[in-house]
């Protein structure tokens, strides 16, 4: 541990609110798919997928409450996705640490190869047929896409369900980490 001036944290952290301390860690261990699968009954808690997630503070955001919730990992393509940044950390509480990250190449292909393995899929869509209280059979695979545009049409092409939240005021959409979070304990109520 070094104590160096403030000047020189502003220098090295120049768009956080350091709070005077910063840190320099090794890059994250991001798991395979066949690596985090290989020799593991599928678990009850469910498997998300991040979709064109663009906003790192959404991703952290959405990243908490999957440990909130007790998700047993994050599939993260290699592309169309936020970076794991400081703003997507601090956003997440410290969840980015805690939750196994599981980068995969291609999302729908991915998707395609956990099915195979028995896990369905439900993607949150505006407009889904499926109500978000309805009970999914475990193993479960929950898609959350971008903010604008939502999961992208070759990934909702390997769901299974389609799921929506009932909007009843006059805003469209919820954001996505809260979308996921009530999906997620309504899941979690039936299951109990």
């Amino acid at each position: 541990m070094d104590f160096v001036p403030r000047a020189s944290l502003d220098r090295m952290a120049p768009d956080l609110v350091h709070q005077g301390v910063y840190a320099s860690l090794l890059p994250l261990p991001l798991l395979d798919l066949g690596e985090f699968l290989d020799g593991k009954d599928p678990l009850p808690s469910p498997l998300v997928a991040v979709d064109g997630v663009q906003d790192p503070r959404n991703l952290g955001a959405l990243l908490r409450t999957c440990d909130a919730a007790g998700v047993q990992g994050v599939l993260l393509p290699k592309r169309r996705v936020a970076p794991l940044s400081p703003v997507c950390a601090k956003t997440s509480s410290g969840a980015l640490f805690t939750i196994p990250l599981i980068r995969v190449g291609n999302l729908s292909q991915s998707l395609m190869y956990l099915r195979k393995r028995g896990y369905g899929v439900a993607s949150l869509a505006l407009g889904g047929s499926t109500a978000y209280r309805d009970p999914f059979p475990a193993p479960l695979v929950i898609v959350v896409g971008e903010e604008e545009k939502g999961v992208s049409r070759p990934v909702l092409q390997q769901s299974d369900w389609k799921v929506s939240l009932p909007m009843r005021g006059k805003v469209s959409s919820l954001n996505l980490s809260v979308a996921l979070g009530i999906f997620l304990y309504a899941q979690s109520e039936d299951s109990c």
